[in-house]
This record gives structure tokens, sequence and C-alpha cells, in this order.
């Protein structure tokens, strides 16, 4: 037993893999020699004195105080891992890392370089959803999948070509999504930071840049001096559209490669005579772009007691322009007009049955906020597809459905996962060709693994429940969040936002992952 007045030795528990790891000491003093590791060094390893210390073709990284290690993270220095003047083994390029210069490359006119693309996968697929077989960087990762951490809050972004980026990565990642470059190629995902709060402004949107062969070639902020910037949406137009979740709270438009990131444009959005609110989603129905009768519309979720499910529609003189110009920078900014719309959803449930009902759309606030406190509190998640809003609400864990055409709604519980018991609502976003579809959340009814925990989950259109991946033993706690998929179909980025970790996820035999994404976190 362990006497509670009494001091014990330890063995400081190893860096995970990718991060600098002091395990030999070559003065003689042997400061960590409990880890047993004599030359050669593996990669992310030190002390080296030259390439001979380091295995196979890694080189002998050499410092003069705590510069950054290509290709490695310097983590925790708690065990002083990441030691001043000591050297380490690295992979890639022989000269010393500098600063990107990215930030200011990365234009909105300007697409990332294009690589050859790489060639498609043969043999056998060994990707299976649920069948939770490997552990790596901390995950419980799906048989077939490989996680990666490519960026880490308050430390800068290792990039492809040995630099490192000029910022480091934003605190406390939150919503995210993924934008193609308008020449191809290359993509951007942006992510919200919820830093800050009601008086402090050390919020907003950062943004990594990728290749064609998916490698992150660059990060910056793109949006400063906002606070609380939970989740968002994105536009049909490619700009980003972030939430503040604070009393008083504003939605701001952003372009992924902006780059003057202390100006912010705040959107019409939530400003109807409610003074700003703790906005959290976004979300937009433009399914008939070509038809003139059809009005756009956009959906904002708020968390609070009272927070209303809104609706706005744009001026329909600045719809006009924008379409005329193919210009929509201005759309959600300006009425000149008067007849932008915003206006709130009301329910009533059906007599005895009060899992669905009606609704109607008023343009009082008060009575919006009125039934949002009797029946939909806090609500958070929201996407819509195909005509129908999928929208969650944490306090009661209810997830509800509302056919935007026929003016009704189902809402379930999510205390045993989103869309249990619901396999028609699945079969309805993927199909019936055994497609899955992804989201985030903190467990799931009905999945393969023993443990069903904060993670990356699925279901498919019986409404079978998988566990994707998820925090081993809850080392890495908190909600997860920023899911989104490169255009290719071969990456899966997800963002813990307690730890700060951004992870790349990718299957083994090279495929694309397939199914659909819903943002319902």
């Amino acid at each position: 037993g362990y006497d509670n007045d009494k001091d014990y030795c330890t063995i400081p528990p190893l860096p995970l893999p990718g991060y600098l790891a002091y395990v030999y000491d070559n003065t003689g003093d042997r400061l960590f020699s409990h880890y047993n590791k004599t030359p050669p060094l593996g990669e992310c390893e030190g002390d080296c004195d030259n390439d001979d210390d380091c295995v196979g073709d890694l080189k002998c990284f050499h410092r003069s105080r705590t510069e950054a290690v290509p290709g490695c993270l310097s983590g925790d220095s708690t065990f002083g891992q990441d030691t001043s003047r000591r050297d380490y083994c690295y992979r890639g390029a022989t000269s010393s890392p500098t600063l990107s210069t990215s930030p200011t490359q990365l234009s909105n006119s300007t697409c990332a370089p294009t690589p050859a693309a790489s060639p498609s996968p043969t043999g056998p697929a060994t990707y299976i959803p649920g069948q939770n077989t490997l552990v790596e960087a901390d995950l419980s990762l799906s048989t077939g999948l490989r996680a990666e951490v490519i960026a880490v809050s308050g430390q800068r972004v290792a990039l492809s070509s040995g630099q490192v980026s000029a910022e480091p990565f934003h605190g406390k990642p939150d919503g995210a999504a993924v934008f193609v470059d308008e020449c191809g190629g290359g993509w951007t995902y942006v992510s919200n930071s919820e830093k800050g709060d009601s008086s402090k402004y050390t919020g907003g949107v950062g943004a990594l840049y990728f290749n064609a062969r998916n490698e992150v070639i660059g990060y910056k902020m793109i949006q400063k001096k906002t606070r609380r910037n939970c989740s968002g949406g994105r536009t049909w137009w490619a700009t980003w559209l972030t939430c503040e979740e604070v009393s008083g709270g504003g939605v701001y438009e952003v372009e992924p490669k902006n780059n003057n990131p202390s100006i912010k444009r705040k959107t019409l959005l939530g400003q109807n005579g409610r003074n700003g609110g703790a906005y959290e989603g976004v979300a937009y129905d433009n399914r008939f772009p070509d038809d003139v009768n059809f009005r756009p519309k956009f959906f904002l979720t708020e968390d609070a007691p009272k927070g209303p499910l809104e609706r706005f529609q744009p001026s329909l003189q600045a719809l006009a322009d924008a379409k005329a110009s193919g210009d929509y920078s201005n759309l959600l900014h300006i009425d000149p007009d008067g007849t932008a719309q915003t206006d709130y959803l009301v329910i009533t449930p059906d007599t005895g049955i009060n899992t669905q009902g009606t609704f109607i759309w008023t343009a009082s606030l008060r009575d919006g906020r009125r039934n949002a406190r009797a029946y939909f509190r806090n609500c958070e998640g929201i996407d819509v597809r195909n005509g129908m809003l999928y929208m969650t609400c944490k306090v009661d864990k209810l997830l509800f459905i509302l056919d935007l055409d026929a003016m009704t709604y189902t809402q379930s519980s999510t205390i045993k996962g989103a869309f249990n018991d619901q396999p028609d609502q699945i079969a309805s976003i993927t199909g019936v060709n055994g497609d899955i579809l992804y989201f985030c959340e903190d467990g799931i009814k009905g999945g393969e693994s023993g443990r069903s925990g904060s993670g990356v989950h699925a279901r498919d259109a019986t409404g079978q429940g998988y566990t994707i991946l998820q925090d081993e033993s809850e080392k890495i706690k908190g909600e997860t969040t920023g899911l989104a998929f490169s255009p290719d179909r071969k990456l899966m980025i997800v963002a813990y936002q307690h730890e700060g970790r951004i992870y790349k996820i990718w299957r083994e035999d090279g495929r694309p992952f397939g199914g659909q994404m819903l943002d319902i976190r």
C-alpha cells in the first residue's frame, strides 16, 4: 500500500509517437536510463551526437536551444522531454526548420501545389467499422484504420516541407469544415477556437492547408478578435460562418484563405431585434438555386434555455444581385430593399403523442423563445439534407427532424445515440446500399465495441451502430468535434477539444471512406 504523506519515485511515461522523447543521455549521467535506450535512436528521440546515433536514414538535428525539430512535436515538458540544447533524430530535410511564410503566400487567389496523385489502391479492403482492434495515439480504432496527431493547441504545426507554421495552433478547436481550392488540387480545413468569454476576445478561426496528397503545407489564423467561436456552418459559395457562443454573440463570415484576420464581417443572422446571442450552428437550404420561386434559407441555433431556432431569408434584391454577378460576399450583410426576413420555429405536438407534430414559422421572437423553452432547450448541432432539418438539443438529449416541406417533425432521445431505432432516417441520407452515416457523439447504443465513449460513431441503414474511433480508457478527455473528410474522402479529420488535438485518420488499404456525414454535434 501507499501512505498519503509519503513521496514515491515513478518512471515518467514515454511521450506519444511523434513527440520529442529525451530517452538517452550521452554525458554519462544517463538521466533517463530507466528507458533502457541506447543508440541507434528512433524518430524524435534524443540525445544524439551525429547521424550514426539514429536508426536507418534518420538524421541528428542539432539545436542551440529549443528549436522545433522537423516532423516532431514538443508535447508535455513535465519530464523534460524537450530539453534545451539536446539533439534529436528526425526524418526529412537536412536543413534547419524555418518559420513558414505561407500565411502571406496563401492568398484568396492562390491554390496549393498539386503533386502527382497517388496510385489507386490494390489488394483487399481491410476496414471493418466498429471492430476496434488497434490502439494508436491514444485512440481505439476500428480494424484497418490508422491515426496521427497533426496539430496540438499552443504548438507550431509541422509542415510537409520540414518547416513549422509561423503561428501556433489555436486553443480549444471546435466546429470545422473542409473547402476545396478553387483551382483544384489542395484543400483547407477551417476550425473554430472556443477560447475567450464575453469580455475576452481570444477566440477565432484557424485554417490548416493541405496539398493534393493530403499533406499539411500551412497553417494560420483567418479570424481573430472574436469570442468563444463554437460551431458554425459553410455557405454554398465556399465561405465559413463562425458563431460566437456568448451573450451578445454574433455570426461572422470568413474566407478560408483570409489574409486580414482582424477584420470582422458580422452577418445579419441572429441580429433582428435579438442583440446577439449564444449562437451555435448554421445550416442552409438551397435545394433549387435555379428556381426563381425558391428562396434560400439559413437556420441558426442558440445554446440557451430560451434559444429559438431562427430561419433567415436574405434580401430579394441582394439575392438577385448575387445571382447576376456571381458574387455572394454581401448576401448575408445587406438588406437594400428591406425584404430580408427573420422568423422562428414554433412546434405543436400531436395530441397524445409528444414525439411528433407540426410546426410553423413566426415573426414573433417572444413566441419563438417561449416555444423553445417548452420543447427544445439549448440546441446546438444542426444540418440540412434533402429538405430535412436535423437538430440536437443537449439539455433534454433530443434529436429533432423537421420536414421543411410537409411542416411536420419527429423527436427522439439521443441517450442511446443519435438515430437509435430510426433506420429509415439513415436510409434517407445514405441510401440502402450499405453506406454508413458518420457523426461525433459521446457514445452510441447498439455498437459492436465493448465500451462506447466520446469519439466518432456511425449507423447504417439497418440501424446498426458502430464506434469508429474513441478515446482509449479516457486518456484524452472531452468532446470530439470538427469532423470532416478530405475532398477525396481518404482522410477523416476530427478534434479532441480538451487536449487541443487534431487527428487525421486514414484507411490502411488506401481506399476512401464511403458513407455520409451529419453535423449534429
